[in-house]
């Protein structure tokens, strides 16, 4: 990023996280069972980073909204789900697994799988409780063991992952749709 003034890297991002203390890397025990929410989503959006951004006041690692370089929704039509991407056109079959401690969405093609894993609630809605905000990493790899065991994939390659997040795409569509007057 070139440099700017701090308060326009900050003003209106809409900052995410100051991640240090939520990153995979730091040995969070999640339990898999937390992300069951978004596991059951119809729609799933994900932005995912080749880096993290410094915070100037603190120092913190942060991922800023609107400054991703990819973007990825998964959404599930007729049982199937798909997997859109800005890295690539069209849409992917997709296969949802769940590891012990962690959510992946795995794609295949050609050898190649690219893996979003799902690691830990970042934020909670604060009237209801449910999680609305998760860390996730993307990784792209040929290691075919991700369709055995997720989790250990994940762990052995998550520091060359892209750091990111997720939430439930269109979480009150049905809500705003009601408010339309015609």
């Amino acid at each position: 990023m070139e440099s700017a003034p701090a308060c326009s890297i900050l003003r209106g991002a809409g900052l995410w996280l100051a991640l240090a203390a939520a990153l995979p890397a730091a040995g969070q025990q999640a339990e898999v069972a937390q992300f069951e929410n978004l596991a059951a989503s119809p729609y799933i959006h994900c932005a995912f980073y080749r880096q993290y951004e410094i915070d100037p006041r603190t120092g913190d690692r942060l991922l800023v909204e609107g400054a991703s370089h990819s973007l990825t929704h998964y959404q599930r039509q007729d049982g199937r789900l798909r997997a859109i991407d800005t890295r690539r056109a069209g849409a992917r079959e997709a296969r949802l697994l769940r590891g012990k401690k962690y959510l992946h969405f795995v794609e295949h093609g050609a050898g190649l799988y690219t893996v979003t894993t799902v690691y830990a609630c970042l934020e909670r809605d604060a009237r209801t409780g449910v999680c609305i905000n998760y860390g996730a990493v993307n990784a792209r790899h040929f290691d075919a063991r991700v369709l055995r065991d997720p989790d250990a994939v994940f762990e052995a390659l998550q520091a060359h992952a892209e750091p990111g997040f997720c939430d439930h795409s269109f979480l009150h569509l049905q809500e705003a749709a009601r408010g339309l007057r015609r």
